[in-house]
């Protein structure tokens, strides 16, 4: 960036500049100081003085407060001109001196502060169309800041958020809305993919109508003062300034605790009156029959312009049409709620408790969806003085990631995935074949050397006892898959997570929890979903089917000396029965057949004596730990290669979620 940025957020009631400055300590946002306890905001008010220069914010206000009758009689001061810029030329050229003398003031201090030497953005409105930017872009020229660059003010809180890192690149892709409450307009932005997708408000909806409350209930409390305030020329300071601070330091106490009760004086320098008990429930009976002050109509008609639905002289309820524009903007626009991933509240009048109350009830959403800054009414300009900045870090940090994703997932992930997967296999393979042989077949061959009988009895009961073990066997699978999905997708996740923090970008694609649990890997929201483990469970029990076979032909088997038709054992008793057997199966296998001769065999009835001769204890043992050796091999195979298919998804669906990650980042050049 060849020059330093400067970020106005050009206000109703208040105004904020901010400077972005690299320089060999860092990259660090700083407010400008404007002197008088005016740090980064100044009110958006300018005093004409004739003959004299003019005066803005804090400094203007206070001099008229000072001035005496005689004095105001030469001073003009206004506010409340940035919404109506298009539409009365008096605003249009209120804006244009207030920015000037900013400017001049800046110099005048010797402040960095020189347009002209900064690059310059502007936020606008998400509903101001071509006309407002157009004439907010011929003010700013007048007023020596060139060619101002505009961006929506709904981008800037985002802006804001991604800077502070509590919003992600993804997350701005999905859905966001932005509640800009503030001291002149009410704007709802519906956000998607760094772009304004739908927004709407009220252009008379705003902080002004609650300055005007707090006027009218000061008058009910002080009946004789408009009187008198008429008669110094203090109408128009009481109203607009003096009401509007008590506004604010009573939404700020209520903030906190809304049983509290509010007394202030008005007037620093003099006496105008004083507020008593200002409490919440007496503001929200003013406030949903609020009427506007004869004052404010008569400023409206002066400037020419509408006034809306003020001007119907009908008692207006401010809390329901703050709820009736949210909730019509969202069905206009066919937008669910469900949609909205987060919601930003800006602007000053976000404080309102009342804000947060009806965004939450009509979205039907907890506040943890909310994101708020430190300061709501900065943070659009602080979001705007940093977009060259975040444009410069996310183009490094995709051109970075998107190089080195293969190398991430091939020598970070896979590996880590295929040793869970590995590890979680070996422990179900454990599990059923030390349950099933222990358990179910040891007993059975122990009986057969007890009891006798043929070699067909035996295989038909381990059949039986391997179908029996088919529910504890799909019990072992189940409980070990989803200790996987417990902990492989928060592994997953931190290991993303920390990859990206290697290049500067935070990465919140939370894992699987609750009733996600059942994801292997939880990113960010695509449309299509991961692969499941729940998927990958029932691949590996569809390679059990017709295993009790396989595992009875391997007992046989093992009993018969591993041909399947020799009872061969050791030592010459065993020899002896084996070469006699084997004389009786070769005259059977000629006579009958191999299979034939095989079946045969298994039929004869052995004693226990007989049976003991061979089938040794030691024998067994041996039988059950080959069995168990084969079994796992066997399904070892088949497991991994039922879980190609589904694996080979898993790595698509990783992949995907984090190009979409890095796809996001890109979005913020387009600005």
């Amino acid at each position: 960036m060849d020059k330093q940025i400067l970020g106005i957020d050009f206000g109703t009631a208040n105004s904020y500049f901010c400077k972005y400055l690299s320089d060999p300590d860092g990259h660090k946002i700083r407010t400008i100081d404007f002197g008088n306890n005016q740090i980064g905001g100044i009110s958006t008010s300018i005093l004409y003085r004739e003959g004299r220069a003019a005066l803005v914010g804090t400094t203007a206000e206070q001099e008229w407060g000072e001035a005496s009758a005689k004095e105001r009689k030469q001073y003009r001061i206004r506010t409340h001109f940035k919404p109506d810029i298009v539409r009365s030329n008096e605003a249009r050229q209120d804006a244009i001196h207030y920015l000037k003398t900013i400017a001049e003031q800046m110099e005048a201090r010797r402040v960095d502060f020189a347009p002209q030497n900064h690059q310059v953005i502007i936020g606008i409105p998400g509903e101001a169309g071509e006309s407002f930017s157009d004439a907010l872009k011929s003010v700013a020229r007048e007023a020596g800041y060139g060619d101002v660059k505009l961006v929506y003010e709904p981008i800037g809180a985002m802006l804001y958020h991604l800077w502070n890192k509590d919003l992600t690149p993804a997350e701005t892709q999905r859905g966001v809305l932005v509640v800009d409450f503030g001291g002149g307009t009410c704007d709802f932005a519906f956000m998607q993919r760094l772009e304004v997708y739908r927004s709407w408000g009220d252009m008379y909806l705003g902080g002004r109508l609650f300055d005007d409350l707090f006027f009218q209930w000061f008058l009910e409390q002080n009946p004789s003062a408009l009187k008198k305030l008429v008669k110094e020329g203090n109408e128009y300071y009481v109203h607009w300034f003096e009401c509007r601070r008590v506004k604010e330091l009573f939404s700020e106490t209520m903030s906190l605790n809304r049983k509290e009760q509010v007394r202030v004086k008005l007037g620093q320098m003099r006496d105008y009156g004083v507020f008593k008990d200002l409490d919440w429930e007496s503001f929200l009976a003013r406030a949903r029959s609020y009427r506007p002050h004869e004052t404010f109509l008569r400023d409206l008609k002066a400037r020419h312009l509408e006034g809306g639905r003020l001007l119907e002289n009908k008692a207006v309820d401010l809390l329901e049409w703050f709820r009736q524009t949210l909730r019509g903007g969202l069905e206009k626009n066919n937008i669910r709620a469900n949609e909205i991933e987060k919601v930003i509240l800006t602007g000053g009048s976000s404080q309102w408790p009342f804000v947060l109350d009806i965004v939450c009830e009509e979205l039907k959403i907890d506040t943890d969806r909310l994101l708020t800054s430190e300061n709501p009414k900065a943070a659009i300009s602080e979001g705007l003085v940093v977009l060259p900045s975040l444009q410069q870090r996310f183009d490094k940090a995709s051109k970075n990631l998107r190089s080195g994703l293969d190398s991430f997932f091939s020598r970070k992930m896979e590996p880590e995935i295929n040793r869970r997967i590995e590890s979680t296999i070996d422990s179900i393979l454990d599990d059923i074949s030390i349950r099933l042989y222990d358990d179910q077949i040891s007993p059975i061959l122990y009986d057969y050397r007890e009891k006798g009988g043929a070699i067909e009895s035996v295989k038909d009961r381990v059949k039986a006892a391997t179908y029996k073990f088919e529910p504890e066997l799909e019990e072992i699978v189940r409980n070990k898959m989803t200790e996987l999905s417990d902990a492989l997708p928060p592994l997953l996740h931190k290991m993303v997570s920390d990859w990206f923090r290697e290049n500067g970008i935070t990465y919140y694609g939370a894992p699987a929890s609750g009733k996600d649990a059942a994801k292997l890997y939880a990113g960010p929201r695509t449309g299509t979903e991961p692969r499941s483990v729940t998927r990958l469970y029932e691949e590996m029990v569809n390679t059990f089917g017709g295993f009790g076979i396989v595992v009875a032909a391997g007992i046989v088997a093992g009993i018969s000396g591993g041909g399947g038709t020799a009872l061969i054992a050791s030592g010459p008793i065993g020899l002896l029965i084996g070469a006699l057997i084997a004389v009786v199966l070769g005259f059977l296998t000629l006579e009958y057949g191999k299979d034939q001769a095989r079946e045969m065999v298994e039929k004869i009835e052995l004693s226990p004596r007989v049976i003991k001769l061979f089938l040794w204890e030691s024998k067994i043992d041996a039988i059950l730990a080959d069995g168990r050796t084969k079994l796992q091999k066997q399904l070892y195979k088949s497991i991994r290669a039922a879980l190609d298919e589904p694996f080979n998804d898993i790595h698509r669906q990783i992949v995907h979620n984090i190009e979409r990650e890095i796809d996001s980042l890109s979005l913020i050049n387009q600005l």
